[in-house]
């Protein structure tokens, strides 16, 4: 880290609580579509909180070319009346600009700045409201790092005087990202720098041409060009121009004279090494594949290459980060994290049982012991079959959203012997209770507006049952009561993580009121630092007769890893009698 970044890190941690920070992307972060659609009854708001903002410490990107843009969220009671401050302090400290943004319904603010190359810079964002309270933060270091250059490449054709005429020309073509940074010198062998030739470049298709005096300049000498916007590289040939009055031809009309000119059958138009050969005519790693189609440079000596001049080391076909020369799983799906040796969970079988690591509910299973089509044999759940366990994801997530959750991951691995089944809503934008049309200041009077989503569960409950439990997961939790004041379906046991009633619809709420308080047995989760969801966890509790409410002092809206110091309370009651 150069002296200016430690300054600027030493700065940021000067300042650190008295502004907010950024997230910094060319792409948007989708946020759970739930965090959008949080629903508060009038009755809780009993004091307006500064809002907050969702930060990150530390960005580093490469320049692109392109303006910086900067975007982040944040979380009000009235995001209508919020706006967002930012300044933008350069590496000596000096505000560049500041900028008074708007927030969108969403939370979510954005906006292009200034900074157009690289460079560290400080971002200085505050949130305020409409009653001036200002949000607590950091301030977000931003580093903006020069892209990679490569070394220059040049090539040369010579045109020689025609007869009785002194005048030649040298021509030819610069290859580098930045030609707009590249010039081009003849350097005449044993003569003064006086007489050097500047070449006349052109940055719209970096060729240029030098026109040589044979008279005054001496034919033998070296032809040199440099280029860089951040990192200079040259690069130098050596030139012996030849003259009349023995003519040589040049068949292949490169510019490079047969007697010295390696490859005399050049395709017309290709430029050309000093050698007199052009890329379709040179195979610089020796895989035998010429340098016009070898996708994969500097292959090493002797190794197998395919069609594209590419050696399984310089593959990685599945795009799990593993080559292909060392990877043990192949053809592993897009998106699934791999292991050591490049293998998904869905492409192993610890227990050898023919169900893979991803769905299988019963790992370590016996050998030779014949499984279900979760990978359980008798011995490990008994002739009657796992336990299950009904899941419903949140509102705007998957059921393979929910199913990949920390949380419920640590849950799975903790109830090994018990069979998570993960519905997925029929509704459109994956939530199970739409939104009011009129926005939720108009709550729907409707006590069939979850019908589509009842009616499929019935249907889950009737083809994959019986179920011991059912789960649900900030919406999906708030969908369990409203599925059980509609159903005759029981359950043994109900889970509610990060949950909350469906106070916008009243419709709802009031077939729920008839049927509470529900008998089953239930579980309330809700996290501290689960600002949106905490304090509405309690009103979903007191719809059930015997519930047990579990607040976790670390917990965000996730439900709990098994690290939390709550994650065995919920465990043993999950597995009680």
């Amino acid at each position: 880290m150069d002296t200016k970044t430690i300054a600027l890190t030493l700065f940021v941690a000067a300042i650190m609580g008295s502004s907010g920070a950024v997230v910094y992307s060319l792409n948007t972060t989708t946020v759970d579509g739930e965090e959008e659609k949080t629903e508060v009854e009038d009755e809780y708001k009993v004091e307006n909180y500064p809002p907050k903002l969702m930060i990150d410490e530390e960005i580093t990107e490469i320049w692109d070319g392109n303006t910086v843009s900067i975007e982040g969220y944040i979380y009000d009671e009235n995001l209508s009346t919020s706006w967002v401050t930012v300044s933008v302090l350069n590496e000596n400290f000096a505000v560049i600009e500041t900028m008074n943004l708007s927030v969108l319904p969403s939370g979510k603010w954005t906006s292009e700045t200034s900074i157009t190359g690289p460079g560290s810079f400080i971002l200085q964002i505050t949130a305020y409201d409409a009653e001036q309270q200002e949000s607590e933060g950091k301030p977000v270091m931003l580093v903006i790092s020069p892209p990679e250059e490569n070394d220059v490449r040049l090539t040369f054709g010579w045109t020689p005087p025609v007869e009785n005429e002194t005048l030649g020309i040298v021509e030819g073509a610069v290859l580098h990202e930045f030609p707009e940074t590249c010039s081009v010198k003849y350097q005449p062998s044993n003569q003064n720098s006086a007489v050097y030739i500047p070449g006349n470049f052109s940055e719209v298709d970096a060729t240029y041409t030098l026109t040589i005096d044979t008279e005054e300049h001496s034919t033998k000498g070296i032809l040199v060009a440099k280029c860089g916007m951040f990192e200079e590289s040259e690069q130098s040939i050596s030139v012996d121009l030849p003259l009349p009055p023995e003519p040589i031809d040049d068949n292949d009309q490169d510019g490079v004279l047969d007697d010295v000119d390696a490859c005399p059958e050049t395709p017309a138009g290709e430029p050309v090494y000093s050698t007199g050969c052009s890329d379709s005519e040179t195979d610089d790693d020796g895989d035998g594949v010429v340098n016009a189609d070898d996708l994969c440079p500097n292959t090493s000596t002797g190794a197998s290459v395919d069609g594209d001049g590419c050696a399984d080391a310089q593959k990685d076909t599945d795009s799990d980060g593993f080559s292909d020369d060392v990877d043990a799983c192949p053809g592993t799906p897009a998106g699934e994290q791999v292991d050591a040796f490049g293998c998904s969970e869905s492409q192993k079988d610890d227990d050898n049982d023919g169900v893979s690591n991803d769905i299988d509910t019963c790992p370590n299973t016996p050998s030779g012991e014949t499984v279900n089509e979760v990978g359980c044999s008798e011995s490990q759940i008994g002739p009657q079959g796992p336990l299950k366990i009904l899941a419903l994801h949140g509102g705007g997530q998957t059921a393979n959203g929910l199913r990949s959750m920390q949380g419920m991951q640590d849950l799975m691995a903790s109830l090994s012997d018990y069979e998570f089944v993960f519905a997925s809503t029929p509704e459109s934008n994956n939530v199970w209770i739409r939104d009011p049309p009129g926005g939720k200041g108009q709550p729907t009077t409707d006590r069939g507006w979850a019908d589509t989503s009842i009616s499929y569960l019935d249907q889950i409950v009737d083809q994959q049952g019986p179920f011991h439990a059912i789960l649900g997961y900030s919406q999906g939790a708030a969908m369990i009561p409203v599925y059980l004041a509609n159903t005759d379906n029981t359950f043994e046991k109900v889970m509610m993580y990060n949950g909350y009633l469906p106070t916008t619809h009243e419709g709802l709420i009031d077939t729920i009121d008839e049927a509470a308080p529900f008998s089953t047995p239930a579980m309330v989760f809700s996290g501290e630092n689960d600002d949106g969801f905490k304090d509405m966890a309690p009103a979903l509790a007191q719809k059930f007769s015997d519930c047990a409410q579990v607040h976790s002092p670390s917990a965000g809206h996730h439900p709990p890893y098994q690290s939390d110091s709550k994650y065995n309370q919920i465990l043993n009651w999950i597995t009680s009698d």
